[in-house]
C-alpha cells in the first residue's frame, strides 16, 4: 500500500500542490504548485497551476487538461485535450488520439502512436514514431523511425534513420536519413534531403481519396525557381537530394548528386551529378547531366 494518500476532485474544487499516490480530477479542477504522483487520471477539465507535474507512472486524459510548468511521466495517453506550457518528457509510450499540445521541447523514450493532433512548439526527440494523424515540429525532429501515414510538418530538420512517408510532408530544413521511402500524396515539400538511399514514388490515387486528408500546404517560404502546381498531382519539391542510390518520380528539384541515379515520369530536374549509373524516362526533364 502506497504512503501517499489519494487525491480526488468530483465536480468544482481546488488543491494545493504536493505529493500524492493516485489523482483523479473528474470535475472542473484546479492545482496550484508543482505536484507529484503515481498515476492521473483526468476525466473532466483539470489544471496544475504555476508548478510542474511529475507522473511516475501513467497519465491519462479524457477531458481537457492543462499544466503550466513541464511535465514528466512514464506513460502518456491522450484521448481529450491536452497542453503544457512547458516542456515534456516522457519515459515510455506515447499515444495521442485527441490533441497534444506542448510549449516547450518533447521527449519520448518509447514507441510513439500519434492519431490525432500533436504539436510541439520547440524540438521533437522520440524513439519510433507512427503518424496516423497530424504531426507538427517548429524545430527540429529526431528519431530512429518515422513512419508517416498522415499530415508531418517540420519547421527545421527531421534526422532519422529510416524515414517512410505515405502522406503530405512538409520539412522547411534538411531530411538526413540512412533510408528515405516516400509515396507521393498531393503537395510534398522537402528542401533538402540527404541519405543511403532514397525513393520517391507515386501513390495509388484511389487510396488517397479513401483516406480523406487534407494536403493544403504552405510553400511561399520556398525558394527554387520551380513551379509549384495546383495540388491537383502528386508532387515532390526540393533543392537538393542527394544519396548513393536515388530513385525518382514526380520530383522537381535543382540538384540531385548520387552514384547511381533513376530519373523517372513526371521529373524536372536542373542538374544531375552522378559517379555510377544514370538512367532517365522519357517523360522527363534533366537540363544538365555531369559525370563526377
Amino acid at each position: 500500500m502506497s504512503e501517499y494518500r489519494n487525491l480526488t476532485i468530483i465536480g468544482v474544487g481546488s488543491e494545493t500542490g504536493g505529493r500524492f499516490h493516485k489523482v483523479l480530477l473528474a470535475g472542473a479542477c484546479k492545482i496550484k504548485g508543482d505536484v507529484e504522483c503515481d498515476e492521473l487520471s483526468i476525466p473532466g477539465s483539470g489544471k496544475v497551476a504555476d508548478g510542474d507535474l511529475t507522473v511516475h507512472g501513467p497519465l491519462s486524459c479524457s477531458g481537457a487538461g492543462k499544466v503550466e510548468g513541464a511535465v514528466h511521466a512514464e506513460q502518456m495517453q491522450i484521448i481529450g485535450a491536452f497542453s503544457t506550457e512547458d516542456s515534456c518528457e516522457i519515459s515510455g509510450d506515447l499515444d495521442v488520439a485527441g490533441s497534444l499540445t506542448t510549449e516547450g521541447a518533447c521527449s519520448v523514450g518509447g514507441h510513439s502512436s500519434v492519431k490525432g493532433t500533436l504539436k510541439v512548439e520547440e524540438s521533437f526527440c522520440a524513439s519510433d514514431v507512427e503518424l496516423q494523424g497530424s504531426l507538427h515540429v517548429d524545430g527540429n525532429l529526431r528519431a530512429t523511425k518515422l513512419d508517416v501515414k498522415g499530415n508531418l510538418t517540420v519547421e527545421n530538420n527531421v534526422e532519422a534513420e529510416i524515414f517512410k512517408a505515405d502522406g503530405p510532408v512538409e520539412i522547411n530544413g534538411e531530411l538526413n536519413a540512412e533510408s528515405v521511402e516516400l509515396l507521393l500524396r498531393g503537395e510534398n515539400l522537402i528542401e533538402s534531403i540527404v541519405g543511403g538511399s532514397v525513393c520517391v514514388k507515386k501513390a495509388d490515387d484511389n487510396s488517397y481519396a479513401r483516406r480523406g486528408i487534407n494536403i493544403n500546404l504552405d510553400f511561399s517560404f520556398f525558394k527554387s525557381s520551380f513551379h509549384v502546381s495546383n495540388g491537383k498531382r502528386p508532387h515532390l519539391a526540393a533543392d537538393l537530394i542527394e544519396a548513393d542510390e536515388i530513385d525518382l518520380e514526380y520530383t522537381d528539384c535543382e540538384t540531385v548528386r548520387g552514384v547511381n541515379i533513376h530519373i523517372g515520369p513526371e521529373c524536372v530536374i536542373d542538374r544531375v551529378e552522378y559517379s555510377g549509373t544514370l538512367t532517365t524516362d522519357a517523360n522527363c526533364t534533366v537540363r544538365e547531366k555531369v559525370k563526377i
